[in-house]
């Protein structure tokens, strides 16, 4: 049976440029059709910045300043959060896992929903019958109060999603909107960034 209310969360945080942060948040649905959408304005640490947090200042910013600002804007809920990055897999998220996804090329594991561990905590997962295993690694996450029931286990929720969608793509399509939104902002490869404030739309 379909669950018509399975929603999925992409974030993605890049950085164009040297010391400049954009990122962006989008629902699926079970299909994997866009619900909403938010991201951040381009951020650029000042020169102070970058000498105060040093090397956590990154992490800061893709956490306690991008993740937390979208998340606080977002109207849309979602049963799970799917990222890249390493840094944001041990966010304090509370009634939904996050799982750092990523495609692989490794050879088929067999039957769906089988799983092989590659690393402590990390391990590949066949999503669908014909296709290469992801790699996912993700922590228990904290639940919001004691009546809160239990958190659905993230690979049930990603093996559902798999018969419907191609479950790493999403990602793919956060990242092509971002390099637009730093395109639009006047920010390339070669060019100077803006030295703007934290904002989501």
């Amino acid at each position: 049976m379909k669950n018509n209310d399975l929603k999925l969360g992409y974030l993605l945080v890049t950085s164009p440029v040297p010391n400049v942060f954009v990122g962006g948040l989008m629902v699926t649905d079970n299909r994997g059709l866009p619900a909403e959408f938010r991201y951040t304005e381009p951020i650029q640490p000042t020169k102070i910045q970058q000498v105060l947090y040093g090397q956590v200042l990154s992490a800061y910013i893709k956490r306690e300043v991008i993740l937390e600002t979208l998340l606080k804007n977002l109207e849309s809920k979602f049963k799970c959060l799917l990222v890249e990055d390493e840094h944001l897999v041990d966010y304090p998220a509370k009634g939904y896992p996050i799982v750092r996804i990523a495609s692989t090329k490794s050879s088929p594991l067999g039957t769906v929903g089988q799983t092989q561990e590659i690393a402590p905590g990390e391990l590949l997962l066949q999503v669908s019958a014909d296709g290469n295993p992801v790699r996912i690694h993700y922590l228990r996450p904290e639940k919001s109060d004691s009546a809160s029931p239990e958190v659905i286990d993230p690979i049930s929720l990603l093996l559902e999603a798999g018969e419907e969608m191609d479950i790493t793509e999403p990602l793919k399509r956060v990242e092509k909107a971002l390099e637009i939104i730093c395109q639009e902002a006047g920010i390339t490869t070669t060019g100077n960034p803006p030295s703007v404030s934290p904002a989501t739309r």
